[in-house]
């Protein structure tokens, strides 16, 4: 009898343990389930109240409050929700990625942008014909039947304005009983009238000159008061090679008077020269003009 007395109270003992863990666990069971819950909609959150219905033993109760803090534990569920929401702000990364799309219109205009530097390239092409044509000639460096025109007309007007004692034209003045009068300041000594001139004459052809027609006084150039040219329309001359080297060519030149005077062309010879990198007129000026 004592043998089954103790067996009987072992096997209650088994049983209210076995009670008391299936209590426990009942709660941590529970818990995660009562916790998501929560995290739909906070009010439910008074649900945890009903832990207490294993009130069948005292040690049950014990359990309770040690799973209460499992429910913060549970919270940690709550706060993986939270970082589920904290994906829903990827949602403006697409809104982000528009952006990105429309940086593919903005390639677009790239491609008119390098068919762009194509139309520079053509007028760099043609402008070496441009350049031909705006050669000044003051800067001949390829003499021919058509460049040696512009390089007479300029060596006229160098010699007409010489001629013509500058502008404004300086006092008048008497001199062995002839009026002369004071070259311009531009031009008004030698090295003045001589730089002036080998711009498109050589320096033997415009000192040939310069010692005819001027005179020195007081360290000023001066000239008989009077006017000098001619007819002739150099502008509509043409020229034909007539002998050539390296470095000196002599060009005929026809010169027509104007039409209404009825008069035949003139034919003149014109050498010219080359000087360093440019072509002069080696001719002296009141020779041809």
């Amino acid at each position: 009898m004592k043998i089954n007395t103790k067996l009987s109270a072992l096997c209650i003992a088994a049983t209210l343990m076995s009670v008391a863990q299936a209590a426990a666990a009942a709660p941590a069971v529970t818990a995660p389930a009562e916790a998501t819950q929560p995290s739909v909609a906070s009010p439910s959150a008074s649900a945890p109240a009903q832990v207490p219905a294993p009130a069948a033993s005292a040690s049950a109760t014990t359990p309770a409050p040690t799973q209460a803090p499992s429910v913060p534990a549970a919270s940690t569920p709550a706060a993986a929700a939270g970082s589920v929401k904290a994906a829903t702000p990827a949602a403006p990364s697409a809104p982000v990625q528009r952006p990105s799309t429309s940086v593919a219109p903005a390639a677009a205009p790239s491609v008119p942008s390098t068919a762009k530097p194509s139309k520079p390239q053509q007028p760099s092409i043609s402008a070496p014909a441009a350049a031909a044509t705006s050669v000044k000639p003051t800067q001949l460096d390829k003499l021919n039947h058509e460049s040696a025109i512009p390089l007479v007309l300029e060596a006229q007007s160098r010699y007409q304005y010489a001629i013509s004692g500058g502008s404004p034209v300086g006092a008048s003045f008497q001199l062995n009983g002839k009026s002369y009068r004071y070259l311009s300041e531009d031009i008004g000594t030698k090295t003045k009238l001589i730089s002036y001139l080998t711009q498109a004459y050589t320096k033997q052809a415009s000192e040939q000159f310069v010692g005819k027609f001027f005179v020195e006084v007081n360290g000023r150039l001066a000239q008989l008061n009077a006017d000098g040219g001619n007819l002739l329309e150099f502008n509509r001359a043409t020229a034909k090679m007539v002998t050539m080297t390296p470095v000196k060519r002599s060009y005929l030149l026809t010169v027509p008077y104007p039409a209404e005077t009825k008069q035949a062309n003139e034919k003149i010879t014109v050498n010219f020269e080359k000087v360093g990198s440019y072509w002069k007129i080696s001719s002296a000026p009141h020779v041809i003009f």
